[in-house]
């Protein structure tokens, strides 16, 4: 017997397309955040999101959407943003009862898509990145 994934674990697709959506509707209403999604297409975020996580989890799912850096750069996400994100992820996860260790992984799955992500400067007092001390 192989050892389960944090995909099974979850509850297979039902169960993380559940935690993708709450995700994501906590993300949209976010008074820090939430306006990257006004008049986005919040079903198809979801979609997308959940075969992202589905994929990353150890699932069967394949992300299909455009490349990540074509879709989020332009938007001018700022590392603080995506540092909002993450936080806001792992209250969810941990709200929902997920295992510590399995939030450790997923976040640190979404950590390495910064460069992919991220275009727009830090929020941090001097325009540095909090990483670097700055």
């Amino acid at each position: 017997m192989h050892p389960r994934s944090d995909f099974d674990v979850l509850g297979g697709a039902a169960g993380v397309t559940q935690l993708v959506e709450r995700f994501i509707d906590r993300v949209a209403a976010d008074p820090i955040i939430g306006f990257f999604f006004e008049g986005v297409d919040l079903a198809r975020v979801k979609v997308h999101e959940s075969a992202l996580a589905i994929q990353h989890l150890g699932g069967p799912a394949a992300y299909a959407g455009r490349p990540l850096g074509a879709v989020h750069r332009p938007r001018g996400i700022g590392a603080g943003h995506f540092r909002r994100r993450h936080a806001i992820l792992r209250t969810v996860l941990r709200d929902e009862g997920v295992d510590p260790a399995i939030i450790d992984r997923w976040v640190a799955h979404e950590q390495r898509l910064e460069p992919a992500i991220v275009a727009g400067p830090d929020c941090a007092p001097g325009g540095g990145s909090a990483a670097d001390g700055s």
